[in-house]
């Protein structure tokens, strides 16, 4: 349940603890903010040094108040704070923000002191922003609120900006009023030793203010929670993300080839994918995005009408959405004699529209009126000529209403200028977003084109499937009892099979064993292996002898094989036959994230996997569109495809593979890692012929 935090966000009384009428001093700041912002609530200043601050009677104590107000701000002393909290909460204060350092950033005492501060937040059920932050910022009209020391107060908007860094948060929110971009809020999360990013969004999930989230992140504070929570916003507000940082490595070594591969930020990668945040790596990419989505309009498809005065600009753009995937399609038969019935004859109709240097602002409305029927969104470039037939005002006025004709779909702008004007403000004043060059223009449309996808993909059906947990874990428990770390192939081939997944025939020889018969049961040729649960690779210790094709041929082999396994001493090593599969080899994985938990991973198997790296990731659970999406995002994906006589490999099994996997790492805590290396996988199957399961 969402708590309640509009005392927090839109209070109608601030207490300042630490406010100072000297100058440069963080508390005085702050209920100068305050004032100057136009908040109309009650302001109450704390410090027991002054008898008025800037005009207004001071208070020795929060105990000395005439009200309990709605929300104070600690900027004071971090020897003092919990002695503040604590009188706060006797007076009623259930709302604050502590902007003082000197927590656990500070070494061992301020840990120390900040997991007390923890406890006496939870003691008394307390909403608190921070310490160790810039505060917070509500820009609506009704709120008026700025609880913090930045010197930036944005204009109000639809995108709501929550930042786990305060000097990168005041710089993106300059950033913001440069792009003329709006924002409803403005949170400074600080240490999150009260409130996270998780409160924040549950808040937001239902806040009709706000048309988009924008997250600066460094660390989520508990990533299921995240992942519960913009799994439903994503469904009707875009949640974009800046992820800086990465997550702690694991300390111990890795035996598979999954937990070696996964970097920190491919995992992340991937998580955010899956959560449904659009994820954005820079501040320029995040401005393009914000811009894009602050209308909180998405299209229902790729496709996009350019509409120009530039020809060249409008082949630019064109050229730019064929690298992205933005669909440039050619108008209808009806829509180019409407164009014609009022452009000259020496525009060009098709898809660009270029209105040609003379158009003016009625060319510009009608053509947008017209693009806009045919396609999913549109793209407008103005570029005012030497000779203007009407005043760009006007062609800004005359866009705004052809882009009213149709409000269910983005309309952006590109002005080949980075000049601000008043045709600029009056598309920013109507919340279309304007870029200066048509590149920038189209990767906004990617964006939004990304959203949209990520919206639908949860419309996408899944299919309910069954496993059978108790007699995976019977298996497991059979071998913790017996002191072992891993599992050997027919007691992994038992779990996989109790979650649906395919293991290739096998049979194992014993000493005195007719191994010729029990090479004709699979059918030859075979493979004869190694088995011990000591072995983790089998194919660097050559323990594998493949194109087996005659009797005395596997005899050979077997002895071999008992031979080497003597000389690596694996008193436990079993031989293992196997019919030979054909196709193509696959890998699939589970490794343990410390922050994220179970991660799946496909790619090339065999050989390719060491010297491509060319693998996908998902976290547990994934379902069915995520799996597919993880599979078709390797880079050579195509080799799955039909290529030289070859068929293309059926996506089903593997997609039913890799959920099954998401499901087994989050059943079975106790599986560390699991390789599976190869899958071979063809045009109507797939199953798995080598199992590393490590306990």
């Amino acid at each position: 349940m969402a708590r309640d935090l509009r005392g927090l966000l839109e209070p109608q009384s601030v207490a300042v603890v630490g406010a100072s009428p000297k100058p440069g001093s963080v508390g005085g700041e702050i209920l100068r903010n305050l004032r100057r912002c136009g908040f109309r609530g009650g302001i109450f200043p704390i410090n027991p040094r002054y008898r008025e601050v800037d005009g207004l009677r001071a208070y020795a104590e929060v105990a000395e108040l005439p009200i309990a107000p709605d929300l104070a701000v600690l900027a004071i002393r971090r020897d003092l704070v919990l002695a503040e909290v604590e009188q706060c909460a006797a007076r009623g204060i259930r709302n604050l923000i502590i902007i003082t350092a000197g927590f656990k950033e500070a070494g061992s005492e301020g840990v120390e002191r900040e997991r007390a501060l923890r406890e006496e937040i939870a003691r008394h059920s307390l909403n608190v922003v921070g310490p160790n932050c810039m505060g917070i910022i509500n820009s609506s009209p009704s709120a008026r609120l700025n609880a913090s020391f930045s010197r930036w107060f944005p204009e109000a908007g639809g995108v709501a900006f929550v930042s786990q860094s305060g000097s990168l948060g005041e710089t993106l929110l300059e950033c913001f009023a440069d792009a003329g971009l709006g924002v409803s809020l403005f949170i400074n999360l600080g240490n999150r030793a009260g409130l996270s990013e998780n409160d924040f969004l549950a808040h937001l999930e239902a806040d009709p203010g706000c048309s988009a989230i924008f997250l600066y992140l460094e660390s989520f504070a508990l990533p299921q929670e995240f992942r519960d929570h913009v799994e439903r916003i994503s469904r009707t507000k875009p949640v974009v993300v800046l992820k800086a940082g990465r997550t702690e490595a694991g300390a111990a070594a890795v035996a598979s080839h999954t937990g070696s591969l996964a970097s920190p930020d491919s995992v992340v990668e991937a998580f955010l994918k899956q959560c449904g945040a659009l994820r954005v790596t820079t501040i320029e990419e995040t401005l393009t995005a914000l811009r894009a989505m602050e209308r909180g309009v998405l299209p229902r498809g790729n496709r996009v009408t350019i509409l120009t005065n530039a020809g060249g600009a409008g082949i630019i753009a064109a050229d730019a959405c064929a690298r992205v995937g933005i669909d440039v399609p050619p108008l209808s038969d009806g829509a180019r004699r409407r164009l014609l019935e009022f452009l000259p004859r020496e525009a060009g109709v098709n898809n660009p529209i270029d209105m040609i240097a003379t158009a003016g602002a009625d060319d510009y409305r009608g053509g947008l009126e017209v693009g806009l029927a045919e396609t999913d969104a549109a793209l407008v470039i103005f570029r005012p000529p030497l000779v203007l037939q009407d005043p760009p005002l006007a062609v800004a006025a005359r866009i705004v209403e052809g882009a009213a004709s149709a409000p269910d779909k983005p309309v952006l702008v590109c002005t080949l200028s980075d000049h601000s004007s008043p045709a600029v403000e009056c598309l920013r004043a109507a919340r279309l977003p304007v870029y200066a060059m048509p590149e920038t223009a189209v990767e906004a449309l990617a964006a939004l084109d990304r959203a949209r996808r990520i919206r639908e993909s949860w419309q996408a059906p899944e299919i309910s499937r069954s496993f059978d947990r108790a007699r995976a874990q019977a298996v497991i428990d059979r071998a913790r009892a017996a002191g072992r770390s891993a599992l050997t192939f027919d007691e992994g081939a038992e779990v996989l099979s109790a979650y649906d997944i395919p293991v290739c025939s096998f049979r194992y020889v014993d000493d005195g064993e007719d191994v010729a018969a029990a090479a004709a049961a699979l059918g030859w040729p075979v493979v004869a292996k190694i088995d011990s649960p000591k072995l983790f690779h089998r194919f660097e210790s050559g323990a594998v002898v493949t194109g087996i094709e005659t009797e005395s041929g596997l005899r050979s082999a077997v002895a071999r094989l008992r031979g080497i396994a003597r000389d690596l001493g694996l008193e436990d090593a079993r031989i293992l036959l196997q019919e030979t599969a054909r196709g193509r080899e696959l890998i699939f994985g589970v490794e343990r994230d410390p922050a994220f938990g179970p991660v799946v991973m496909f790619g090339l198997g065999g050989t390719f996997v060491e010297a491509l790296h060319d693998v996908a990731f998902a976290v547990s659970p994934v379902n069915a569109y995520q799996a597919a999406a993880t599979i078709r995002s390797i880079r050579s994906f195509r080799l799955l495809e039909a290529f030289r006589g070859q068929e293309a490999v059926d996506l089903d099994p593997l997609v039913r593979l890799l959920t099954a996997l998401g499901r087994l790492g989050l059943d079975l805590p106790q599986v560390q890692e699991v390789d599976l290396n190869p899958v071979i996988a063809g045009a109507r199957a797939a199953a798995v012929v080598d199992i590393l399961i490590k306990l």
